[in-house]
């Protein structure tokens, strides 16, 4: 049986050298040829069992190309999206195929991401309340540590809200209080020592390097969410780089 992965960026890369160590056949498809693994246009994918999607979710294709390959693929099991994509994404490309499609995200820093795969809980979601029990089996398999949401969009906001955009709010707030004591001659690293035996105790005072965020994840991921406040995440570190400059 076959595991493809289309999309070989960090994450499909990533994805394929996991499913590998755990002696899975994997195929990993590319719009870059050079970043294909043991796949060739020219021959047919055997036993072609679960479709990875790991394609840049900002593609404004996203959803034709996805359905355009699952209709190209037959004899699929499911399809996993592993990609961080604009909620409704999932169940709108399960309205045009018959094949069970899941959202899985990732978890991770990119710089360890194989470890972090590995380490983290692997969140899986379905708007069908009845998968095949032999589905999840195989997907245990693969993840070891799975758990399950009750739906696909629960687990698409939680991708963009609970990690990227959190992550960056957090940072947000050590921008401001690094312009403040900038402003009031203050040691930034000295009044945040406040905090240390609180956060110890509490686990609610955590103190973040406030540095300019950059990246292809938090600022671009807010463009997922239909929310105009969480622009402020943008607007405030665009306000902290003018004021490093």
């Amino acid at each position: 049986m076959t595991d493809i992965i289309l999309g070989m960026g960090e994450v499909g890369e990533t994805l394929f050298h996991l499913l590998e160590e755990r002696n899975c056949n994997c195929v990993g498809i590319d719009a870059d040829n050079s970043k294909c693994k043991n796949y060739s246009e020219k021959e047919q994918i055997e036993n072609p069992e679960y479709l990875h999607v790991c394609l840049p979710g900002e593609l404004t294709e996203f959803i034709d190309i996805t359905v355009n390959w699952i209709n190209k693929i037959e004899g699929l099991k499911a399809v996993l999206i592993h990609s961080t994509v604009k909620p409704g994404t999932t169940k709108n490309i399960q309205n045009n195929s018959k094949v069970p499609i899941l959202f899985s995200p990732v978890r991770g820093v990119h710089k360890r991401f194989l470890d972090d795969i590995k380490k983290y809980t692997k969140f899986i979601s379905s708007d069908d309340k009845q998968i095949d029990p032999k589905i999840k089996i195989d997907l245990e398999k693969r993840f070891k540590k799975i758990e399950w949401m009750s739906t696909t969009k629960t687990a698409e906001l939680a991708k963009i809200l609970v990690d990227t955009t959190y992550y960056g709010w957090l940072i947000n707030y050590a921008q401001i209080t690094k312009m403040i004591c900038e402003k009031e001659g203050v040691d930034f690293d000295e009044m945040w020592k406040f905090a240390d035996e609180i956060h110890e105790n509490l686990g609610n005072r955590p103190k973040m390097y406030p540095g300019i965020i950059g990246g292809h994840c938090v600022i671009p991921n807010l463009k997922l969410v239909e929310y105009e406040n969480l622009d402020i995440i943008k607007k405030i570190n665009e306000l902290y780089e003018k004021f490093k400059k």
